[in-house]
Formats: structure tokens, C-alpha cells, sequence
């Protein structure tokens, strides 16, 4: 019986000790974040705009190319995520991604970060798959 009262709450503290590190480090593709996301749509689009709150018109829509788009998507579905806590209002674009549906958010690019407007959660991009020099090259291409 002693050995039982010894051996019940380490063994417990070891599930719960696993379940915290496993739960601390999760991380999550782009199907598990956009919900019931479909990749394999015939014509997936992104629609880009530059947030600039120092202008009258907030968010100036960026002209990018079909090309630009599709690279963008399939940069995104590559990517990975971690939910995090942090509330950011520094954001440079709000991106939607049309596919089976579409999913709106704002992106935070310096923080690496990204608000679903769907979920309201927050996420950031751990590892990112070159889509922030997408964004960069969107940004160059509409400027030209």
C-alpha cells in the first residue's frame, strides 16, 4: 500500500508534466487553422490589401498576379503554426484566401504573426516557407 501512494503521484505527475510539453509545443498546418479548407479548388484566388492608418483610405488593394497567388497559397498551406496569445494591432496586410470559402485575416509581418477574422484566434507562423518574401514580392509587384 505504500509503495502505491508513492508510485500513483509520480506516475501522475509524469502524464500531466507529458501532457503540458505536448500541448506547449503543438503546432498546427494551414488545414488545421482555416477550418474545412480545401486546397484542391479549381481556381483559388488571394485577395491583398496594404494597411497604411496614415492615410484616409486605410487599406489600398495590391494588384498581384495570378502566379504571385498560387505561389502565396501553396506557401501558406506549407506552412506551420502556433497559437499564441498575443493581440497585435500592428498590421501590415489584410489577406483573404479564397478556396472552398474564403478566410479573411490580418497579418502582422514584422511579428510574424496572423489574426483569423473567422476565429478571432492568433497565430504565429513558425516556419513560414518563403511567405513572407511572397508577401514582399506581392508588395514590389503592385507597386510596378
Amino acid at each position: 500500500m505504500k509503495k502505491f501512494k508513492v508510485i500513483l503521484p509520480l506516475l501522475l505527475a509524469i502524464i500531466l508534466g507529458g501532457m503540458f510539453v505536448t500541448w506547449k509545443n503543438q503546432s498546427y498546418s494551414a488545414t488545421d487553422i482555416l477550418e474545412n479548407a480545401n486546397f484542391d479548388v479549381e481556381n483559388p484566388t488571394v485577395t491583398l490589401h496594404r494597411i497604411d492608418t496614415d492615410t484616409e483610405d486605410i487599406f489600398s488593394e495590391m494588384k498581384i498576379s495570378k502566379e504571385t497567388q498560387r505561389e502565396l497559397i501553396q506557401s501558406f498551406q506549407q506552412a506551420t503554426f502556433k497559437k499564441t496569445a498575443i493581440k497585435t494591432i500592428d498590421y501590415d496586410y489584410r489577406m483573404t484566401i479564397s478556396l472552398n470559402t474564403s478566410y479573411p485575416m490580418f497579418i502582422d509581418s514584422k511579428n510574424k504573426i496572423l489574426v483569423l477574422l473567422n476565429t478571432n484566434e492568433s497565430f504565429e507562423l513558425i516556419k513560414d516557407h518563403a511567405f513572407f518574401s511572397l508577401l514582399e514580392k506581392a508588395t514590389e509587384d503592385s507597386q510596378n
